[in-house]
């Protein structure tokens, strides 16, 4: 037995598909179109949409790696290059030879880190910053975070396969917080300054449209 109706995340009206079986708890799952819920029969829709307010922007969040990164692809800066074990791939100019997807992942890691500390130096120099300490890491429920204090600025991992233009938004973003370290009118007016199209490029960050 299976139920449909549409829910909003932001400004994208989505298919939630729900399908009823003799089990105890609810599952909620995102396949990149569609939420897919598994339930037991006496569960509500109200309860469904209330389980889809709190996990729905990270069920969409979560997918954005399912969707980057394939049995032989995977999304780097928003373009698609197709990969073999063992393989190797060229992204700006540098080469990465690889026997197996740990050694890529070692390598993209490190790429990474060096891309986004070069790119930190560069909006910090626009943005009258002191200097961070940059480091890249799996982050759950952040694309980034500053700790200013220790003037250590931390970047997830899943930005890499997004485009070049909604990583500096990022950047920008944490950055910003050496100013005002909350999310006030204060703050968006400096991020605003040095990324006038921030509210597109953080609307593609949140849909996971990575280019």
């Amino acid at each position: 037995m299976e139920k449909t109706f549409s829910y909003q995340v932001d400004d994208k009206t989505y298919p939630v598909i729900i399908t009823y079986k003799r089990i105890k708890n609810i599952h909620y799952r995102f396949n990149g179109e569609a939420f897919l819920i598994s339930c037991p029969r006496m569960v509500s829709i109200s309860t469904i949409k209330s389980g889809l307010d709190k996990y729905a922007k990270k069920l969409i969040k979560t997918n954005v790696k399912m969707a980057a990164v394939g049995d032989d692809y995977i999304y780097i800066f928003g373009h698609k290059y197709d990969i073999s074990y063992p393989g190797s791939i060229i992204v700006d100019e540098a080469v990465l030879s690889f026997k197996d997807e740990n050694e890529l992942q070692r390598k993209l890691k490190r790429f990474f880190l060096n891309y986004v500390s070069n790119r930190t130096v560069f909006y910090e120099r626009e943005m009258a910053c002191p200097h961070y300490l940059v480091t890249v890491r799996q982050m759950k429920s952040r694309y980034g975070s500053n700790n200013k204090p220790k003037k250590k600025i931390t970047y997830s991992l899943v930005l890499l396969h997004y485009s070049k233009e909604i990583i500096d938004s990022v950047i920008v973003h944490e950055l910003a917080h050496h100013f005002v370290y909350d999310h006030s009118a204060n703050f968006y007016k400096v991020v605003y300054k040095y990324c006038p199209n921030y509210d597109i490029l953080r609307k593609k960050l949140i849909k996971a449209e990575l280019v």
